[in-house]
C-alpha cells in the first residue's frame, strides 16, 4: 500500500468532537500516567543512577501498544545513534529523519490503515554527554519519536 503524505497545512486546528476529545484525553492520560509511574520507579524509588529516561519510557510504550494499539519507536540520526534498534528501517523513517535534520519539526503520512507521525526530540548539549559521549562538536542535535496509530479505512466514493 502506498504511503500518502499528510501535508501539515492541510491539517486544521479545529476543535475535536466530544468523542474525539475523549479518545485524545484517554491517550494523554495513559501516556502521562505511565511516564509518571516509570519516572518515580526508576529515578526515585530505585535510585538507579544508570537509569535512562528513553529506556524507562519503553514500559509506557508497551502499555500504549497493548491498550490502544498505538506503537511508539525512538529514531536516531546516524550521529546520535546509541542503539542500533533506533536506526531507520524503512523509507518513511529515513525520509522523516532527512526532513527533521532540515529543521522540519514533524513528518506524517497515512499507510496501510495507520497514521505514521514522527516528531523531533531535542538533544541539548547536556544530553549528549550520554547520547554521544565521544562527540567532537558541542552543538545541539536531535532524535525523533515515531508514533503509529491505527485509523479507520477511508470511505470509498461511489462512482
Amino acid at each position: 500500500m502506498p504511503v500518502v503524505p499528510v501535508v501539515p497545512g492541510e491539517v486544521t486546528r479545529s476543535l475535536p468532537t466530544a468523542s474525539e476529545a475523549l479518545v485524545r484525553a484517554r491517550l494523554l492520560h495513559l501516556s502521562l500516567d505511565g511516564a509518571l509511574q516509570v519516572m518515580h520507579r526508576d529515578f526515585f524509588r530505585r535510585n538507579d543512577s544508570k537509569a535512562i529516561p528513553s529506556r524507562s519510557l519503553a514500559d509506557v510504550f508497551k502499555v500504549l501498544e497493548e491498550k490502544e494499539g498505538v506503537k511508539l519507536r525512538w529514531l536516531a540520526a546516524e550521529e546520535t545513534i546509541m542503539n542500533s534498534d533506533h536506526a531507520a528501517v524503512d523509507e518513511f523513517q529515513k525520509k522523516a529523519l532527512e526532513l527533521l535534520s532540515a529543521e522540519v519539526s514533524e513528518h506524517s503520512a497515512v499507510q496501510d490503515s495507520t497514521l505514521r507521525f514522527t516528531g523531533s526530540i531535542a538533544l541539548k548539549n547536556e544530553c549528549l554527554k550520554c547520547h554521544v559521549p565521544h562527540r567532537t562538536q558541542l552543538g545541539d542535535r536531535f532524535a525523533a519519536l515515531e508514533i503509529t496509530i491505527p485509523i479507520s479505512a477511508p470511505k470509498q466514493s461511489a462512482e
